[in-house]
């Protein structure tokens, strides 16, 4: 694909239009970059992209810019902060408004992100807009989420701990060189070390705009997208999908007795159910499931069986050809491969071929 057929094709998705039915998978790390206001995210991400250029890496760049409610305009300043890559060939830069969507992203921010992957560059990087507390949205879609603290910030990290501080796979302390980097360094290794739910996260600090810290945090994502890139050459649990009457019901055993936040909720209209995603472990997810009507395939399992899992998710690193195999096999199949929450692409395998339970394969 050339820059200018991939330009295109982002112009016609970010309008609403599909994504190019051939398009593969691909093997980039999609790297999400949020943190409140100020932090110094544009610079973070146009320092990496001068790292991983001069490692011989590829990368596009996702810059979310909000988008005014009064006006309807957006000023997509982030491009503005990565000029000196604008005419290198190794670089695609997107800048898009939120255009009213919320919780950091823009609508198409994901299916951008495949488009990207699936041109071949090896980093993604995604970069939201100031976020708030509850912004946590690049958590669903990203493979790896940093987020951007700076020195002084002070109680502010407890009053955002139950927010955005609980989706980081890593911590990037930037403006390092500023007074206070120890304090809020230890500040959040003090958080971490309360949460015994999972293995401590890196803390690490840079100076983004004389690129310090940035060949180190560098090395740390080169290191998991190979991890990455190792995981999609097996198949792995995805997530559970459960059944429930009402998410919102639901909801206070999960997020408040478990502690497993809500990483994203979507309506898929095609399949009338309501989805919540909360993380259960390093890479896999539990997903809520609520009938939007009586229709629904989810409300007939209720009414049947009552509220409880509904059926297991695997990855797997070739949906094409297991699908293939499967058929060759005689295994019978629910549905072609299509598009499913969060723009993943799946298809279910009847429980008859499976000893009772229900299957869903989604594409790595």
């Amino acid at each position: 694909m050339t820059l200018r057929e991939l330009a295109k094709a982002a112009t016609q998705i970010e309008n609403g239009g599909p994504i190019p039915p051939d398009l593969p998978e691909g093997e980039g790390l999609i790297v999400g970059i949020t943190g409140p206001p100020g932090a110094g995210k544009s610079s973070l991400a146009d320092a990496l992209t001068a790292e991983f250029r001069r490692r011989g890496k590829t990368v596009a760049i996702i810059a979310v810019d909000p988008t005014s409610r009064q006006t309807h305009g957006a000023i997509l300043g982030d491009r503005v902060r990565m000029q000196r890559h604008h005419d290198d060939p190794g670089v695609f830069i997107r800048s898009m408004a939120t255009r009213g969507a919320t919780g950091g992203l823009a609508r198409t921010s994901s299916s951008l992100a495949r488009l990207f992957r699936g041109a071949g560059y090896d980093f993604i990087i995604i970069e939201t807009v100031g976020v708030g507390q509850d912004e946590i949205e690049i958590a669903s879609l990203a493979d790896v989420t940093l987020v951007v603290l700076v020195p002084g910030m002070g109680d502010d990290i407890q009053a955002i701990k139950a927010g955005i501080m609980e989706i980081a796979d890593i911590f990037v302390i930037n403006k390092s060189d500023h007074a206070g980097a120890e304090q809020t360094e230890r500040e959040v290794l003090a958080q971490e070390s309360l949460d015994t739910r999972r293995a401590p996260r890196p803390v690490l600090r840079t100076v983004a705009t004389d690129a310090t810290g940035i060949p180190q945090l560098a090395d740390e994502l080169q290191t998991r997208q190979k991890r990455a890139r190792e995981a999609r050459a097996t198949w792995r649990i995805d997530h559970l999908g459960i059944a429930v009457r009402s998410i919102d019901e639901a909801l206070p055993f999960y997020a408040d007795q478990i502690g497993l936040p809500v990483l994203a909720r979507e309506t898929v209209e095609h399949e009338k159910v309501k989805v919540a995603m909360l993380p259960a472990g390093d890479d896999s997810r539990i997903e809520l499931l609520e009938p939007l009507n009586a229709d629904s395939t989810i409300a007939k399992y209720i009414e049947k069986r009552g509220p409880g899992l509904h059926h297991v998710a695997m990855r797997v690193p070739n949906l094409t050809a297991t699908v293939e195999r499967l058929k060759a096999a005689g295994v019978k199949l629910l549905n072609e491969p299509r598009a499913g929450a969060g723009g993943h692409i799946y298809v279910f395998i009847h429980p008859s071929s499976t000893g009772g339970v229900l299957w869903e394969l989604i594409q790595e």
